[in-house]
């Protein structure tokens, strides 16, 4: 697995892992594709772990649950906000230079199903940061 792909314009795209020599996770490129524009960036991680836990606990808790779940990267340069609102899942997310938030910042939302959909999500995560590439 090469890529995770959430939606259909609006899309959220994570692919492109990059590793430090001893393997660990270190970064990966976040693309989005809104209407009219389209914006990548890459996106430092500390471990792979928070992300995928985040997906992970949507998947889970697929029925629903109140209130919003967030992510955010270690240096602010994706945001996620996930709200359940009964059978979908809004995800919301900020692409953004956090050196620059003011100048150069990306705001869109993807809908997944609550079922299939959220699942295959957090299964392509799962995929791409524990696949040797």
């Amino acid at each position: 697995m090469n890529k995770a792909e959430m939606g259909q314009p609006p899309q959220l795209t994570f692919g492109d892992v990059r590793r430090r020599t001893g393997g660990e996770i270190a970064g990966v490129t976040v693309s989005v594709a809104l209407e009219g524009l389209s914006a990548h960036r890459e996106v430092y991680l500390y471990s792979s772990a928070d992300l995928r836990e985040f997906f992970s606990g949507l998947a889970t808790d697929w029925r629903g649950w109140s209130g919003i779940r967030t992510y955010e990267s270690i240096e602010g340069e994706l945001l996620l906000e996930a709200r359940h609102t009964g059978s979908h899942v809004e995800l919301s997310f900020t692409l953004q230079d956090p050196s620059f938030h003011d100048e150069w910042c990306v705001r869109g939302k993807v809908t997944l199903d609550a079922g299939e959909e959220l699942s295959r999500a957090s299964e392509d995560i799962q995929a791409l940061f524990t696949a040797r590439q």
